[in-house]
């Protein structure tokens, strides 16, 4: 059997009708109804992408207040131990950054876990904070030696001026975050971190199968609780319960996420107007769907496609209804 490439587009094609998605591939097909989901998958899309950009500046602001406060307390904490000069609390500053520089090696150990893979970079900056805290310390551990009230006042206006610094940002982390959610709301995703947006003005990878010959781009794909779940939305009529050919489609984003990540997603969503219905990508979903690849490229040997279904109204909702010659409208 033949091994062409073939798009989940076109098996949600395919799984609507076989005919269906013959046209599509032989015919450049314009309708008013393509239009229209093209304009809403881009404006969705756009949202999200800024979604996405919001919540990764906001991210970036908080690190930096972080440090910020961090830097804050330690030179404030560094100027007090320049007023006085007390050796049991030399010693106490030489004990606490011993712990935490034990507290980094602990966490070190447990970031490299399966537990925390899903958090490394939380973890990792749990590392850094341990042992630049249990270095500070030990500067300290010394500084105590020496009496500087000089130093103890610049100390303690660079802290002020950093935690002025640190709450300015804090502002602008805030007001991003609630654009954000504001703008989740209105999308409909509360849930999960937006890890992968197909917009046009800046196209994100293609997933890609080289063992199935499958590849697609899905609307967006959320990181929930460590696993990356494909979303493919869908606009028009809203179903009691997703269709097949949808159902088809998100099981080849699953696919080709599992084929990358080597790591399957527990489910795909299909997101309609107002409700979205998750699918379990399992193992008969997944032979459907490689099942109905050896069939489209079966039908691309043969050159021999036809219609597979008797309703009316499935035609009527075709967007290449006018060029089937099987057409029941």
């Amino acid at each position: 059997m033949g091994d062409e490439w073939i798009s989940a587009s076109d098996v949600e094609k395919y799984g609507y009708c076989p005919m269906s998605w013959w046209l599509s591939r032989e015919k450049d097909v314009s309708s008013d109804i393509l239009r229209k989901g093209s304009e809403d998958h881009r404006e969705i899309g756009e949202k999200l992408k800024e979604v996405q950009e919001k919540e990764e500046r906001s991210g970036r602001l908080e690190n930096l207040i972080l440090w910020l406060a961090i830097a804050a307390s330690l030179v404030s904490l560094l100027g007090l131990a320049f007023l006085r000069t007390d050796e049991l609390l030399k010693d106490i500053f030489i004990i606490l950054s011993l712990i935490w520089l034990l507290a980094s090696i602990f966490f070190l150990y447990v970031s490299e876990s399966e537990v925390f893979k899903a958090d490394r970079f939380s973890m990792e900056r749990i590392i850094l904070i341990f042992a630049m805290v249990a270095t500070i310390l030990a500067v300290y551990s010394f500084a105590l030696q020496l009496s500087d009230d000089t130093f103890a006042r610049i100390a303690q206006i660079l802290s002020l001026s950093w935690l002025v610094g640190a709450s300015y940002w804090l502002k602008h982390s805030l007001t991003l975050s609630k654009e954000a959610r504001e703008r989740r709301r209105s999308l409909d995703v509360m849930v999960g971190e937006v890890k992968y947006v197909d917009v046009a003005k800046k196209t994100p990878p293609m997933l890609v199968s080289e063992k199935y010959r499958l590849r697609g781009r899905p609307d967006y794909i959320l990181d929930i609780d460590g696993d990356e779940i494909p979303v493919e939305v869908k606009t028009g009529r809203v179903p009691k319960g997703p269709f097949f050919s949808h159902i088809l489609q998100i099981v080849a984003y699953c696919l080709l996420l599992e084929e990358m990540n080597g790591n399957p997603p527990p489910y795909g969503i299909v997101k309609y107007s107002g409700t979205e219905f998750e699918v379990e990508y399992d193992e008969s979903l997944k032979e459907l769907l490689t099942g109905k690849l050896d069939d489209m490229r079966l039908s691309l040997e043969n050159e021999d496609v036809h219609r597979n279904h008797n309703r009316e109204g499935k035609c009527r909702h075709c967007s290449r209804r006018e060029l089937c010659p099987e057409t029941l409208v």
